[in-house]
């Protein structure tokens, strides 16, 4: 089989979810079985510097020189059809959210979540629209649809009018952090003490986004605080220091005097944010909305308990390795972050649980699913 594959996101925002999906895609469909040949299709219209030198055995790099906005204006128009640039492809598999026209080959398209539709006031009327008749294009032209959990599944299903036997579900998987740097801990010794964390701390690690739900985590927190001095701080990773302090969240914790118990330290590299994560009391998840959703694994990897919203995925992704919660009860979330903290037996089966679950995510799992998919596409 020849198979091409969106890779653009890799050159255009390469420390996103999306090119840590396609990156371990990448790695591993090439050696699932013989016989295949994969193109990595990037578009990008800068500089040829940031363009993937190197290829693995059975793959290529082909590059579209043309400026992104003008290639997803023609798509959306029916013009510049994908095959006049991959003359041999069979396949072609978009990781994201576009497919572009094609007479002739397979298509299929991998949906991660439904957040433009799942909450349209936290955008424009134009994004919004401009979404829903992207996705409706692309379901059209797509021979078939994969999703990351059952719960876009029903996203889809709930938005656009697609049967149900055109729709997979392929989990993601997952491969542990391991720090690159030697002097791993040293870094992250000096960054604590620089940044002057606390011993016993929680953690949360997410952007500035309605859907991370962290104005209610902060909330909780200062219920927890008012009853016990003593209760753990919070550390914020993912949000610039800047941002945060012109924020809603900032200046409620401000006047509740609970702002010297808040620790942001911006967005940080993977070796320090492996060390905070590892001496964290418990990761902090109370997300309202994911596809799929990476950090409680991460923690899990670790060794660390994970506090989490029983919304949208995030139960497909933790199982019973998670201290769940109704991410819009307060009083729910108070009771689950002291369980968390004080109950040591209850943290010891969260930390056994999620060396567990972590095991059923596998990308070489993901991506054999994948080939069968192509197999069953052409036929």
């Amino acid at each position: 089989m020849k198979i091409a594959i969106d890779t653009s996101c890799l050159l255009i925002n390469p420390n996103c979810g999306l090119s840590e999906v396609v990156r371990n895609l990448i790695l591993e469909l090439p050696i699932v079985e013989d016989g295949n040949f994969f193109t990595f299709y990037y578009n990008y219209f800068r500089s040829r510097n940031k363009i993937p030198k190197n290829t693995f055995p059975g793959t290529e790099n082909f590059i579209l020189r043309v400026p992104r906005r003008l290639v997803n204006w023609s798509w959306q128009l029916d013009w510049l059809q994908i095959d006049s640039f991959l003359p041999k492809t069979e396949i072609y598999h978009s990781l994201h959210a576009q497919i572009p026209p094609s007479n002739r080959l397979k298509k299929i398209l991998t949906v991660h979540d439904c957040r433009f539709l799942a909450f349209p006031e936290l955008y424009s009327p134009q994004t919004v629209e401009w979404y829903r008749r992207l996705m409706n294009n692309s379901f059209e032209r797509a021979d078939i649809v994969t999703t990351v959990s059952r719960f876009t599944r029903q996203e889809i299903q709930a938005h656009f009018t697609i049967p149900e036997d055109r729709i997979k579900v392929i989990y993601n998987g997952f491969s542990p952090y391991v720090p690159a740097a030697s002097d791993c801990w040293k870094k992250v010794r000096r960054f604590m003490q620089k940044h002057n964390l606390p011993k016993d701390y929680l953690l949360f690690v997410g952007v500035l986004d309605p859907r991370k739900n962290l104005g209610r985590l902060l909330e909780a927190l200062s219920n927890l605080k008012q009853e016990n001095k003593d209760f753990p701080d919070m550390v914020i990773a993912g949000i610039s220091p800047r941002r945060w302090a012109k924020s809603d969240q900032a200046k409620k914790m401000t006047n509740i005097g609970l702002s010297k118990h808040i620790h942001v330290i911006g967005v940080v590299e993977r070796d320090i944010l492996f060390g905070i994560t590892q001496k964290a009391l418990a990761l902090c998840y109370p997300s309202l909305y994911e596809g799929f959703g990476f950090p409680p694994l991460e923690a899990m990897s670790q060794g660390i308990p994970v506090f989490a919203g029983k919304s949208s995925s995030i139960p497909e992704v933790t199982g019973d390795a998670a201290c769940l919660v109704d991410p819009l009860n307060i009083d729910d979330m108070v009771r689950g972050l002291h369980r968390i903290v004080y109950d040591k037996e209850y943290r010891q089966k969260l930390i056994e649980r999620g060396f567990d679950q972590i095991n059923r995510f596998s990308w070489s799992k993901a991506a054999a699913e994948y080939i069968q998919l192509y197999k069953k596409v052409l036929d």
